[in-house]
């Protein structure tokens, strides 16, 4: 069990990576992201350089952290040990993990507004994205290939987690461009489902 203090230490190196990543994102909207350096970043946030680097490797990183990374170990253990299925059947049950990591680590939706927004306008900020969401969907590929017993990198698990994640990043994106009722509970969660459930729809014989 951890003890108080690297709870606490936990807690404020969270707190100062959202920091950062916040100064980042309204910088990058105020001033342009071409315009903005990691000078300007770190003396937003109150951190020093030094500091900026230690948790981000650039300033992509920093504005790109809201996307998604690694599914959770927890979730991909239930997953995989539910067993070998029918693909469409794997599909259907990796999709529902996805929505899940969303409901219990939802984004903001301003901010994810921001990062779509901007990636659209800078290549290397869209490049930055791109690679992200790759990284994530090698991430599901790698947990279906374990359900199905099968090497991610073969054709099936690169296919599911394919289309899995193109339901999340489509359901994301809708969620994302729609004004917001300033509700403090609103979610990407139906919009993701909804998509989600249009694919299954497409798929279904």
């Amino acid at each position: 069990m951890a003890s108080t203090g690297e709870g606490l230490r936990e807690r404020r190196r969270v707190q100062t990576q959202r920091e950062i990543h916040v100064a980042a994102l309204r910088l990058a909207q105020e001033h342009g992201f071409d315009k903005v350096t990691v000078d300007m970043i770190s003396a937003e946030a109150g951190v020093s350089p030094r500091t900026f680097f230690n948790y981000f490797p650039t300033k992509e990183a920093a504005v790109l952290v809201a996307p998604p990374g690694e599914l959770p170990e927890p979730l991909v253990a239930e997953f995989v040990e539910r067993g070998a299925a029918h693909p469409r059947d794997v599909l259907t049950d990796v999709t529902r993990l996805l929505v899940r990591d969303l409901a219990d680590n939802p984004p903001q939706r301003v901010e994810m507004h921001a990062v779509f927004e901007l990636s659209h306008r800078h290549p290397a900020l869209l490049a930055g994205l791109l690679a992200r969401f790759d990284g994530f969907q090698r991430s599901i590929a790698d947990a279906v290939g374990q359900r199905l017993g099968q090497p991610a990198e073969e054709e099936v698990p690169v296919l599911i987690a394919a289309l899995a994640l193109a339901a999340v990043r489509t359901g994301l994106e809708r969620w994302a461009r729609e004004e917001s009722a300033g509700d403090e509970d609103d979610s990407p969660v139906p919009h993701v489902e909804r998509s989600a459930e249009l694919l299954r729809t497409l798929l279904t014989p």
